[in-house]
C-alpha cells in the first residue's frame, strides 16, 4: 500500500522535530500496513511520546488552519456555555466554549479528535462552532476557573428534593470526585456540595447547619463572623446530615450521641480539609464543618500585620537558645499561622525541628510533623515524651491543655530546648495565671517563660470601595487622642460584589507582644494578679491588642467598629469592646 502525500507530509514533519531515522522508518513501515490517515499518525506519535503537545498542536494549526491560544481568561469564557454544557463533559472531552464571534461558537480544545463531540455542543448551544487549539494545562485551567465562578443555582435542588426513603440509597458511597461535577448527583448530595462549593468561593471558615423547629438555616463563618446563607426546608435535615456523615465516615444511624469525622475534598484546583463536627439538639442534629484549603500558601512574619518593633522583638526571642514562647488567643484567632511564620523563620537545615499537631495543617519543608492522636494513645503529653528522645533543638506543641503538658513543655525549655506553644487565654499576662491554675511553680515559670504573644484577627476594609471620612471630635475624645487630629480623614467601609457588600476583604492580625524581663519575673513568683503584670508590661513599652487595632484603624487598614468588635475590654483604660453580629449576607437564594 503507498502512503498519501498526507501521510508522508506528516513523516517529514516528525523528521524535522527530530525524531531519529531508524525508529522514524518503523513507525512509518506500520502506518502504511495499518493504513493510518495523518492525523491518526500524528496523534499515535504524540500518545506514544514521539511529539510534544505543542508540536502536534501546531501541525494540527498548519494542516487545519486552527489558532492556537498560549492562555484564556476567565472573561473569556461564554456564561451561557457553563450553563448549559457540565463540568464532567468538558473535563472528560477537555474542552471549553468561549464567547460566541459573528454567531459563531468557539471551542478550544487540546485535540479534537473527535469532531462530533464538539458539534454535540454547537448543537446544544444552537450555535455554528469553530474550532481552536490549547494546551492542556490551559484548558484544565480554564475549566476549574469558569465553574468556580459559576453561581449555584438552590432553587432547583431544593424543587427536585422531598423527603422520601430514597434519598438514603444515593448516599451509600463517599465520592472522591470533584464537588464541581454535581450534575449527576441525587438532589440532597448536589446540595450538600454546593453549600461547601459556595463556602470554599467564599473563603468561609465554618460552615453551620442549624435546625430550627420550622426550617434549617445554613450559615457561613466569612472573616471571623457569621452570615445567614441559605434556608432548607425543615423536611430535608434528616437527609442532609445523613450525608454530611457519609462524607466524614461516622455512624449514620446514631443519633443520640457527639460525632465527630474528617475528610477532604475537591474543588476546582482546591484540596480542603473538613472537620466535621454533629451534636444532637432538641430541633435535631447541629452540624458544623470546618474548612482548611490545603492550597492556600503559608505567611512569612512580616505579612501577618504586626507592628515593626515588635516583628523585631519577636525575631529576637525566635533565636534564643532555650525556652518558652506562648501564642495566645481564642479559637481561629490565627495563632497556628504565627507559629508557622516563626518556623519558617528559623533554619531547619542546622537545628532539628519537631511539632506536634492536631491537626496538621500544612507541611512543611525540613520540619519532622506529628499527628497527635488522643484515640491512639498519642496526646500532646506522651508525643513530648517521645519527641525528647529524637534530640530536638525546637519542639512546637499544639496546644497546652493539661497540667502534664504544661510541665513536661516547661522542663523541656529549661533542659535546653526552646518551645513554642498556644493558650486560650484573653490576653498576654493571663497566660501567666493559666500556667500557674495548671499547677505549675511560679519559680518554674518565671525561670522558662520568654514572652507570650496574644492576638486576634481584624477584618480589613476592601481597597475597591472604601471610603474616607473626617474624624469627629466623638471618636477623638474616646480614643483619647491629640485634638488638633480632629478632621483628619481616616476610611470607612462602602460595599460592592467583590465584599459581597460587608465592606471588608480579608484579615490581618493585631498584637500584644509581652516580654518576660527581670521586674515581671518577680511579679510570677509573687504571683501577682494578671492585670498587675499587665500594667508592668505596659511601663515596659507593651502595646496592647486595643491600642494595635487602634494604629491599624488610623493607618487606613480597618474601622474604629470593627477594632472595638475585637479587641477585648483593656483593663488600663476601662474601654469595652462589643461582640460581633450576624448579619445578612446577600445572595441569591
Amino acid at each position: 500500500m503507498t502512503m498519501s502525500e498526507d501521510v508522508q507530509n506528516a513523516i517529514e514533519f516528525l523528521r524535522e522535530t527530530g525524531f531519529p531515522d531508524e525508529p522514524l522508518r518503523a513507525f512509518a513501515e506500520r502506518a502504511e500496513q495499518d493504513g493510518e490517515t495523518s492525523w491518526s499518525l500524528m496523534r499515535r506519535a504524540h500518545e506514544e511520546g514521539h511529539l510534544t503537545e505543542a508540536d502536534y498542536q501546531r501541525y494540527l494549526s498548519d494542516r487545519l488552519s486552527y489558532p492556537i491560544r498560549t492562555a484564556i481568561a476567565p472573561a473569556d469564557v461564554d456564561h451561557d456555555f457553563v450553563q448549559a454544557i457540565p463540568i464532567g463533559y468538558c473535563r472528560e472531552h477537555r474542552l471549553i466554549g468561549l464567547k460566541p464571534v459573528d454567531g459563531c461558537l468557539r471551542v478550544v480544545t487540546d485535540d479534537p479528535r473527535d469532531i462530533n463531540v464538539i458539534h454535540r455542543v454547537g448543537a446544544l448551544m444552537g450555535l455554528p462552532v469553530a474550532i481552536e487549539l490549547a494546551p492542556r494545562i490551559v484548558i484544565d485551567r480554564a475549566i476549574n476557573q469558569a465553574y468556580s465562578e459559576a453561581d449555584a443555582d438552590f432553587s432547583e435542588v431544593l424543587d427536585d428534593a422531598d423527603d422520601e426513603s430514597k434519598l438514603l440509597d444515593e448516599l451509600d458511597a463517599l465520592e472522591s470526585c470533584d464537588l464541581l461535577d454535581s450534575d449527576s448527583r441525587a438532589p440532597v448530595i448536589k446540595l450538600v456540595n454546593m453549600i461547601l462549593f459556595e463556602a470554599v468561593k467564599r473563603c468561609a471558615s465554618d460552615v453551620h447547619i442549624q435546625p430550627y423547629p420550622t426550617h434549617v438555616q445554613v450559615r457561613f463563618r466569612i472573616d471571623g463572623v457569621l452570615y445567614d446563607y441559605l434556608r432548607v426546608p425543615r423536611q430535608l435535615l434528616d437527609e442532609v446530615v445523613s450525608r454530611v456523615k457519609v462524607v466524614g465516615k461516622m455512624d449514620i444511624a446514631e443519633k443520640r450521641l457527639a460525632q465527630d469525622g474528617r475528610t477532604s475534598v475537591t474543588v476546582g484546583e482546591k484540596s480542603v480539609d473538613l472537620r466535621i463536627s454533629i451534636i444532637p439538639t432538641s430541633c435535631g442534629e447541629r452540624v458544623v464543618l470546618r474548612l482548611l484549603d490545603k492550597t492556600e500558601r503559608l505567611y512569612q512574619l512580616g505579612e501577618l500585620g504586626m507592628s515593626p518593633p515588635d516583628q523585631v522583638r519577636f525575631r529576637t526571642l525566635l533565636e534564643r537558645p532555650h525556652g518558652i514562647i506562648l501564642v495566645t488567643g481564642p479559637t481561629g484567632s490565627g495563632k497556628s499561622t504565627t507559629l508557622y511564620a516563626g518556623l519558617q523563620y528559623l533554619d531547619c537545615r542546622e537545628k532539628n525541628i519537631l511539632t506536634l499537631e492536631d491537626p496538621i495543617e500544612y507541611q512543611l519543608t525540613g520540619v519532622s510533623q506529628t499527628q497527635v492522636s488522643g484515640k491512639k494513645g498519642m496526646t500532646f503529653a506522651t508525643g513530648l515524651r517521645a519527641v525528647l528522645r529524637q534530640d530536638p533543638d525546637i519542639i512546637m506543641v499544639g496546644e497546652i491543655r493539661d497540667e502534664e503538658t504544661a510541665r513536661m513543655a516547661v522542663q523541656s525549655s529549661l533542659t535546653g530546648h526552646l518551645v513554642f506553644s498556644t493558650l486560650h487565654t484573653n490576653d498576654a499576662a493571663g497566660a501567666v495565671s493559666r500556667l500557674l491554675d495548671l499547677g505549675i511553680e511560679p519559680y518554674l515559670v518565671a525561670s522558662s517563660l520568654l514572652a507570650v504573644l496574644a492576638q486576634r484577627l481584624l477584618r480589613i476594609l476592601c481597597p475597591k470601595c472604601q471610603q474616607q471620612v473626617a474624624l469627629t471630635p466623638q471618636t477623638i475624645a474616646s480614643l483619647r487622642l491629640e485634638p488638633h487630629l480632629a478632621g483628619s480623614m481616616v476610611s470607612d467601609r462602602g460595599g460592592c460584589d467583590e465584599c459581597t457588600n460587608t465592606g471588608y476583604r480579608g484579615r490581618k492580625g493585631i498584637f500584644e507582644l509581652l516580654t518576660v524581663d527581670e521586674a515581671i519575673r518577680e511579679l510570677i513568683v509573687d504571683r501577682a494578679k494578671s492585670s498587675e503584670i499587665k500594667a508592668q508590661a505596659v511601663a515596659s513599652g507593651m502595646t496592647t491588642l486595643r491600642q494595635d487595632g487602634v494604629a491599624k484603624f488610623l493607618s487606613g487598614a480597618t474601622t474604629l467598629e470593627e477594632v472595638t468588635r475585637v479587641a477585648f475590654q483593656d483593663e488600663l483604660t476601662g474601654e469595652s469592646a462589643g461582640e460581633g453580629s450576624c448579619e445578612e449576607l446577600p445572595v441569591r437564594c
